[in-house]
């Protein structure tokens, strides 16, 4: 036997009932919105959408009518179906800027009508070229060049053709164009002066630094020369000396044949002398920065410094 006692009635059938209510006070904040843009057609749209809402949730049997066919069965999905169709029917029946300005042009207000033009073009890669044009007539007519010449180059700039109905102003536009070509002209012959300029400049610093690097290695070569005249070293046939990393000095020391028959312990005694004396010319503060390199008479390699230190002497052993 089933009892007489009624179901309470469940949450989800109470949170189904509140959507449509919601969904009402919604529109019906919308349609104060669309009144203020558009009293009377945004007011009596925005009111036959609410009517038919309220009918679809009174007659549940209209909805099936409505929504089946659509494959939409359950109410949240029908609510929403609904608050998106609403949504997107007011939503497009909202004026914009440019419509508001088209009026107040036409009725004659032409000042607000700019102001309105303006923040439009503002940020826009490609303007319209009708609202450019009123903006252009408008501060022109008014005496304010300035402001027609700022949004004649913005046309310019954006390549809107403009075809302005006063001869005056299609003169004003046209001189606006020839004074902009002059100008990018001008500036286009002022990068080219400036980049002259600086590369001049570069190269003059360039050759002052091999300059100098030059009186620098001439100068460590002499000294190293010098030292090894005073030492009486008579092994070295001759000397080249060249900056091969920035602050590492490489002396390159050409050594007679009479070299290469001592034996190993004094090649090596040799080579460490060479290297200490150019050392204490070439990098006397970082000594391990200079760098020696010994070769035969064919330019063999034959010893010199290690690549990890200058310190580090090396020289054949056989």
């Amino acid at each position: 036997m089933s009892s007489g006692k009624q179901r309470p009635t469940s949450r989800s059938t109470k949170e189904g009932c509140a959507i449509p209510f919601l969904l009402i006070f919604g529109m019906f904040l919308f349609t104060g919105i669309l009144m203020a843009a558009r009293p009377f057609g945004g007011a009596l749209l925005a009111l036959a959408v609410i009517c038919g809402a309220i009918t679809l949730y009174v007659k549940p049997e209209w909805q099936d009518m409505v929504f089946e066919p659509l494959g939409v069965k359950t109410k949240l999905n029908r609510y929403a179906v609904l608050g998106i169709t609403i949504f997107f029917m007011l939503i497009s029946f909202v004026s914009t800027d440019k419509e508001e300005a088209d009026e107040l042009w036409a009725k004659g207000n032409k000042s607000e009508a700019v102001e309105l033009y303006v923040s439009e073009l503002e940020g826009t890669f490609s303007p319209n070229p009708e609202i450019l044009a009123r903006v252009i007539e408008f501060y022109f007519e008014n005496g304010n060049k300035e402001k027609a010449e700022e949004f004649c180059n913005m046309a310019i700039e954006t390549d809107v053709e403009l075809s302005p109905q006063s001869k005056e102003i299609r003169d004003f536009v046209a001189s606006v164009r020839e004074e902009y070509a002059r100008k990018v002209e001008q500036d286009k012959l002022d990068e080219e002066a400036k980049n002259k300029v600086e590369l001049a400049k570069r190269e003059a610093e360039q050759e002052n630094q091999k300059r100098e690097s030059e009186e620098e290695t001439r100068k460590r070569l002499d000294t190293f020369i010098a030292a090894l005249k005073v030492a009486e070293v008579t092994i070295v046939k001759s000397v080249r000396v060249q900056e091969i990393s920035n602050g590492i000095w490489e002396a390159e020391i050409e050594v007679r044949n009479n070299w290469h028959i001592k034996p190993y312990q004094v090649r090596l005694q040799d080579a460490q002398n060479l290297w200490s004396a150019w050392a204490k010319i070439a990098s006397p503060q970082e000594p391990d920065s200079a760098r020696i390199k010994i070769v035969d008479i064919n330019g063999n390699e034959v010893g010199g410094s290690r690549v990890l230190a200058g310190s580090l002497i090396w020289v054949q052993e056989n």
